[in-house]
């Protein structure tokens, strides 16, 4: 395990732990929450904050370290984290991974077992808020990697500073979003705490490395984080203005036809621009059919063009079934995705929340 002394930036502001609270505030951070750490200066940083946040508002902070078992130093790493939060009296919890993760999609893979150990966690606590510390930079280089890939609108502007974990009742929490790598490791430079240094992210077998090297590269270059911001605020208020239209249209459309089904008005679905349309046809999958999984874009279009046909009847899709109705369309979940589904659908139209889910789904 190597530890780093952070550096203290000359050139780069202090985090006034003020701003974070008044962050974390309008985040409506009012109970108990987890933070997800590992050693790194991102976490750490989002860590110490945090426990300033907690100890203001009289609620009660957990910091959970999932080890992935990726590499050797893993169980070092959480044994001085462990320690670091004995000693500032944080609630500390931890998972070790015991099936080893293959293949060539390794960080996906890890990800995708530490959201769910973590929300597990978070539901065996009865906590729906989980802070995680995705930063400037790392949406810098979400966004060259989405970019790279040729996405839209959504994708471009993908991270959200509060967004539901598929159709729990946890939210993720990213308060770190406007602040840059260096401004973190200042941070920790000002209270005199060491890091650890993760020597995956320099591998450039990994994407995000490559991203990160070339997101380096450009900034070396005169790239300019500050307007960088400035778009990506840009982008989620063209993003967030589509999302409200489309959760005014379901909220509004929406008919409640028993226990597996609903409807929406095909007319009025039809008049819809087509991004809404495509929209309302991926969160309507989601919610009703395969909610890990998102329908592939040819496939929604494809479905929207079948509604159009006067011959249309039924298609399935995403863990639902499309079928025709008179003048509505009727959405229904397929028998396997039902098996798993934990969705109450008579309960959930009932619930005084269900706008709610729709707007973080």
């Amino acid at each position: 395990m190597k530890l780093i002394k952070p550096v203290n930036y000359r050139n780069i502001k202090n985090i006034n732990p003020d701003d974070f609270y008044k962050k974390m505030e309008k985040l409506g951070i009012d109970k108990s929450f987890v933070v997800a750490t590992s050693g790194g200066p991102d976490s750490l940083a989002l860590m110490f904050l945090a426990k300033g946040y907690a100890i203001k508002k009289k609620i009660k902070l957990f910091i959970f370290c999932f080890n992935h078992g990726l590499r050797k130093e893993s169980i070092d790493e959480v044994n001085w984290l462990k320690k670091i939060a004995k000693k500032e009296n944080i609630n500390f919890a931890t998972k070790t991974l015991k099936k080893k993760i293959d293949g060539s999609d390794i960080l996906s893979q890890a990800r995708k077992v530490r959201y769910e150990e973590i929300v597990n966690f978070c539901n065996t606590k009865k906590i729906k808020y989980l802070l995680t510390a995705h930063h400037l930079d790392d949406e810098i280089e979400n966004f060259l990697m989405r970019l790279i890939r040729g996405s839209g609108l959504r994708g471009l502007s993908s991270l959200k500073e509060k967004s539901r974990f598929k159709n729990s009742n946890i939210f993720i929490i990213r308060p770190l979003l406007s602040y840059p790598k260096k401004m973190l490791i200042k941070y920790l430079a000002k209270i005199k705490q060491n890091y650890v240094y993760d020597i995956t992210n320099k591998n450039i077998l990994f994407d995000r490395s490559r991203i990160r090297k070339l997101s380096n590269e450009l900034i070396n270059e005169g790239l300019d984080k500050k307007r960088l911001s400035s778009v990506f605020n840009n982008l989620k208020s063209a993003e967030n203005a589509i999302n409200v239209t489309v959760d005014k249209f379901l909220i509004k459309n929406i008919i409640k036809k028993n226990n597996n089904s609903i409807s929406i008005n095909q007319r009025k679905f039809m008049i819809q621009p087509k991004e809404i349309q495509h929209r309302v046809i991926v969160k309507l999958c989601r919610l009703i059919g395969m909610n890990d999984k998102k329908p592939r874009s040819s496939s929604v279009n494809r479905l929207i063009n079948n509604f159009q046909d006067k011959k249309f009847t039924k298609l399935t899709l995403n863990g639902c079934i499309f079928q025709a109705q008179k003048n509505n369309i009727q959405i229904l979940t397929e028998k396997r995705s039902r098996a798993k589904s934990k969705l109450d659908l008579a309960k959930l139209f009932n619930n005084k929340e269900w706008p709610e889910l729709i707007r973080h789904f």
